[in-house]
């Protein structure tokens, strides 16, 4: 089992989300999103770009106003622990803080020169996701892969059964996707529940266990499989409609 995931078994929460709304001035981002994504499962988010999967994902964290409602269910054994991983999260090149600050930083809630008594975390997460070499490194400078595997350990360092993750592959060379993946199976296979939003059909078909088509609402949910083979048909049928509507004009 890799290091830092808790040696006790542990249950992420079931979330249920009954007709959400969000919208940014006049503009809907979504709307009457109704859907259960079940505990202990790995639920992947596809769709357009502005479809409004990073939106669906930021408001079950909680960080975005919005009708309706999202309710969790916990486990009572462990204390609600929500990961959250944003998508390719910008750095300023010119912030004076290193990896290992900003490491310990999101490991503890009070300032790090107080005291710090999280060491042995951050190095099994730094080991777990071999981050070894980019310690010393300033934020700023990280590339999108390096920074990508930053952000998941701090989403990990706060001991999760829910992991919310936005575009976790991005930038990472196959070799890396596959430690991520590895670390997100075990998180899976311990009973914490995963909700990724992921452009890859491939990795949506091998590791998700539901997947949910995102456009404005939700269009489409079910196996991964389904999904994705109904997407296609779809829009294969608009492809064919658009060159038919072409024809058309060329030849009126």
């Amino acid at each position: 089992m890799p290091a830092n995931l808790s040696p006790v078994p542990f249950t992420g929460p079931n979330i249920d989300i009954t007709n959400l709304g969000i919208k940014l001035g006049k503009v809907t981002l979504l709307e009457s999103l109704s859907t259960t994504m079940k505990s202990g499962l790995w639920h992947g988010i596809l769709g357009p770009n502005g479809g409004g999967k990073s939106t669906l994902l930021k408001s079950i964290a909680g960080l975005m106003p919005h009708t309706g409602s999202i309710a969790m269910t916990w486990e009572k054994a462990k204390a609600p622990a929500i990961g959250y991983m944003p998508q390719l999260a910008p750095f300023e090149q010119s912030l004076p803080i290193s990896v290992l600050d900003y490491l310990r930083l999101n490991s503890q809630n009070r300032p790090v020169w107080l005291s710090f008594k999280n060491t042995k975390a951050i190095n099994q997460m730094v080991e777990l996701l071999g981050i070894q070499g980019l310690l010393k490194n300033r934020l700023g400078t990280l590339s999108m892969g390096e920074r990508q595997r930053v952000l998941l350990a701090t989403a990990l360092l706060q001991e999760p059964s829910l992991l919310l993750l936005d575009e976790p592959l991005a930038g990472i060379d196959k070799a890396g996707q596959e430690k991520i993946l590895d670390v997100l199976s075990a998180f899976k296979k311990h009973g914490g529940t995963i909700v990724m939003v992921e452009h890859n059909w491939q990795v949506l078909q091998q590791y998700c266990d539901q997947a949910y088509f995102i456009d404005g609402g939700l269009k489409k949910s079910g196996l991964p499989k389904d999904v994705l083979r109904e997407h296609s048909i779809e829009q294969s049928q608009e492809l064919a409609r658009m060159i038919n509507e072409q024809d058309e004009v060329r030849f009126a």
